[in-house]
């Protein structure tokens, strides 16, 4: 039977049938083809109209020809696997069309099974047809699209080309930014069709270090005319995870410097570069190609001399391949290192670092007149070095130059000398001069917190990011206060914000709960109050601040916003004044607004320790229950139980942030984990709070590195160093060999000279029980050491009260140097 003209078959008219479908039948499968029944199965919309057509074609008449939709013709190519010929259509298609398919293509995707031939068809279709650059970026990331069989690149990059320039350029970059992890090959689909897109749209690569890896792995031979070489070779020395990647590569090396040798590519860009990565630091391993890549490049003297301060900053810590480069750079260029660079070489565990730390301090003594007394230290450091003949060595500068030090670094290398086993270097006696007591320093404070945003135009241009811990308190806070007063504009100025609004659960960014945020003032009610991830185990500092934006959307979703939040710091440290708390709380009482108990707990984490009477009475004077605990907060807070250590790969700076008034609990969670830098140090002198094991363990570290003399002086000055507790974990770091008790007694000297002689008798009392040499055990000069340390500052303190351990050591037959101080220290302690 065939249709009639009229569209109905003889008896039956055909718009009754039609009445009995669904509408979403009818509307799909008007213009759908005449394909008979046992082409497809029944399993979408658009095979209902041809249900009804097969159903009809019983009887023979002239048919009505029907035309075949845009979709349909889409749909045939995905199905025979055609991704060409997908390609091909849509690049014909106008944008009606193109939308046409991107409504069905969803549906078709769920109806079939991942894994077929029309994977590469589905994916060549949405880019194709999908309307905006992030869906596009979207659906060719999908799971079930995601491992294409067949090379689906260069009709995507077709299909792409027929696209604005600017969203072709915006979906390059989404394309790059949806790479992940650190390892890729050259044949990675994703990778090549990232980097084709930014080849071919010129877009600006993003800094985004697993694009930065990608390229690496998927770089071919001719890399001079890879349009992205300008922008990603900088990135090389800054993307993390590079020299990893690199380690035993030779290949690209030589390419970069053939490359620099041509021109295409500039010799300074890749010298910088190394220096830049050589001084961030890191394993020898992960520096190996940088090394490599220097060596090849072989920069002249005058190339490298405006650079000389850099490579002496390598001498002394960098990883040994690192700093025997930059001591023959230092040699070529005829620089001689300055004292301290030379000590840190001597205080190396490589021989051959030490003895050509010897050699230069050798030749700076036979120089013309200068400043000797600076390398007085280091030729200290040479007597007690226990590599190869380095002492010896040290031994025959002493007598060569003696003569041209002057009488503070002639003290030095005696108290050296009186550590040593022989007698045989001696220097002329003279009476020490006399102790003279000095107040400790003033107790630091850190700088003010710049305050929150004051518009909404303003907080709508600082969206929080995930390592600016202080730009998102901002923002949070800021947010929290403009809702109470410019609503209206925030609704508007956040909208861009708002449609950024992801539903997927959990919420793992704060970016994603200020969406959250900017999405519900916009349209209330239509956020979820529950997509807190599990945190368990997750960085303590990334959890409270993901709670309090979670607590804040609760608050948004509930109307229970207050006008502004109690724990937003003071300080950019985190820390918070407690009159500024206690001026919040009375803001809060007067408008009868309840704390949000997540930010009360951060406030009171925060709080000073500093406190004046005057704010103590107004907070007596609060009534509510927020008032009440902040006033105990001030005045009994309760003595928190010894934290103990345990390691936590977090950043010392945010942890500080959360627990600005509490540094122990901060330095007790990080420091086992790491040694501190400068910084670490100087965040936990601006912290407040009484110290621990976690504050005495941070603090030895420093000590063993010589680095802990202004740290310890603050610390005391607050009156919070935990003195015996540091002794006894400084007695363990160097029973454990992990310091040298050289630099730690340089330390404590420099410290207790500096005002803290008492508190260095305390840190005293922990270290020589823990630290000297039991019945059996060997003594060494290291002991001999710290023993005439601590005789000398127990005279300057005053110190009284028997020691066992130095009674046991003085009570020991023999006349050894060890023997005579620890004999001179007990007759202090027992002296009436």
């Amino acid at each position: 039977m065939k249709l009639s003209r009229e569209g109905s078959a003889p008896g039956r008219p055909l718009t009754a049938k039609i009445s009995r479908l669904p509408a979403s039948c009818l509307l799909s499968g008007l213009s759908g083809d005449l394909t008979p029944l046992t082409a497809r199965s029944c399993s979408r919309n658009v095979s209902c109209m041809r249900h009804l057509v097969a159903a009809d074609l019983s009887v023979g008449r002239p048919t009505v020809p029907i035309m075949t939709s845009a979709w349909n013709r889409v749909r045939d190519a995905i199905d025979a696997g055609a991704f060409h010929s997908v390609a091909n259509l849509l690049i014909g298609y106008d944008d009606i069309q193109r939308r046409e398919v991107a409504r069905e293509l969803p549906g078709h995707l769920r109806g079939s099974t991942a894994g077929e031939r029309w994977i590469e068809s589905m994916r060549v279709a949405g880019a194709g047809a999908l309307a905006g650059s992030a869906a596009v970026a979207a659906w060719l990331n999908r799971r079930e699209l995601i491992l294409p069989l067949a090379d689906d690149i260069p009709p995507i990059l077709r299909v792409v080309a027929v696209r604005p320039p600017a969203w072709q350029e915006d979906l390059a970059v989404r394309m790059a930014l949806r790479l992940r992890g650190a390892r890729f090959w050259g044949e990675d689909r994703r990778v090549r069709l990232a980097l084709a897109l930014l080849r071919e749209t010129g877009a600006e690569p993003p800094e985004h270090d697993p694009l930065t890896l990608a390229w690496i792995a998927s770089a071919g031979g001719d890399l001079a005319a890879d349009p992205l070489l300008d922008v990603m070779v900088p990135r090389l020395f800054e993307a993390e995870g590079v020299g990893g990647t690199l380690r035993n590569d030779r290949r690209l090396p030589d390419a970069l410097v053939t490359l620099a040798a041509d021109g295409r590519i500039k010799r300074a860009t890749l010298l910088d570069g190394c220096r830049t990565r050589f001084l961030r630091g890191g394993q020898a391993a992960d520096l190996r190609f940088f090394v490599r890549l220097h060596d090849l490049l072989d920069p002249a003297p005058e190339e490298a001399a405006p650079h000389a301060g850099d490579y002496v900053a390598l001498l002394s810590h960098a990883p040994a391949d690192v700093a025997g480069l930059a001591l023959r750079q230092l040699r070529r260029m005829k620089v001689t290192p300055p004292a301290e660079a030379i000590e840190g070489l001597l205080y190396r565990s490589e021989g051959k670092l030490v003895r050509a730390g010897l050699s230069l301090l050798d030749r700076v003594l036979k120089g013309p007149d200068g400043d000797h007394d600076a390398y007085a230290p280091a030729l200290a450091a040479a007597l007690l070095c226990e590599s190869g003949d380095a002492d010896t060595r040290a031994a025959k500068l002493v007598r060569a130059h003696a003569g041209r030090f002057g009488p503070a670094a002639i003290e030095t290398i005696k108290d050296t000398l009186a550590l040593l086993p022989s007698g045989d270097v001696a220097l002329d006696e003279e009476e020490p001069a006399p102790f003279v007591p000095v107040p400790l320093p003033p107790v630091p404070r850190a700088a003010r917190m710049t305050p929150p945003p004051g518009n909404a135009w303003r907080l709508a241009r600082s969206e929080p990011a995930e390592d600016d811990w202080a730009g998102s308190e901002r923002w949070l806070d800021g947010f929290v206060r403009l809702m109470a007063d410019g609503r209206a504009e925030l609704t508007a100025e956040l909208a861009p914000l708002a449609a950024r609004y992801d539903d997927r659960s959990p919420w793992w960014r704060v970016a994603d709960w200020a969406a959250a945020m900017a999405k519900e003032l916009r349209e209330p009610g239509t956020t979820p109050s529950r997509r807190l991830p599990d945190v368990l185990g997750s960085s303590l500092w990334k959890a409270m601040r993901l709670g309090r934006f979670a607590e804040v959307h609760q608050a948004q979703v509930a109307g229970r916003l207050p006008p502004y939040l109690l724990a937003m710091p003071s300080r950019d440290n985190g820390l918070l004044e407690a009159g500024e708390l206690v001026e919040r709380l009375e803001g809060y009482e007067r408008d009868g607004v309840t704390a949000l108990p997540l930010d009360l707990r951060q406030a009171l984490l925060r709080l000073s320790r500093t406190v004046t009477p005057e704010v103590t009475a107004r907070a007596a004077r609060l009534t509510g229950e927020a008032g009440r605990t902040v006033h105990r907060w001030l005045t009994d807070r309760e003595v928190e139980p010894p934290a103990v250590p345990d390691a936590h790969d977090e950043s010392f700076e945010h942890l500080l942030t959360v627990f600005a008034g509490n540094r122990e609990l901060a330095a007790a969670r990080w420091a086992p984990a790491h040694g501190p830098s400068w910084r670490d140090l100087q965040l936990l002198t601006l912290a407040h709070g009484p110290g621990g094991p976690g504050v005495a363990l941070v603090l030895a570290y420093a000590l063993v590195e010589g680095d802990g003399v202004r740290p310890l002086l603050f610390v005391a000055a607050a009156g919070d160093l935990p003195g015996a507790e540091l002794g006894r974990r400084l007695a363990a770091l160097l029973r454990d060999g992990r310091g040298g008790a050289g630099p730690a007694v340089t330390a404590l000297r420099a410290a207790a000279e500096q005002g803290a002689h008492r508190e260095v008798w305390q840190v005293l009392t922990g270290l020589l029980p823990a630290y000297l040499p039991g019945p059996g055990e060997r003594a060494t000069s290291a002991h001999t050491r710290v023993v005439g340390l601590a005789a000398e500052i127990a005279e300057w303190a005053d110190a009284r009260g028997e020691l066992p351990v130095v009674a046991e050591l003085a009570d020991r037959p023999g006349t050894s140097e060890l023997v005579r101080q620890a004999r001179r220290l007990h007759a202090r302690l027992s002296a009436g």
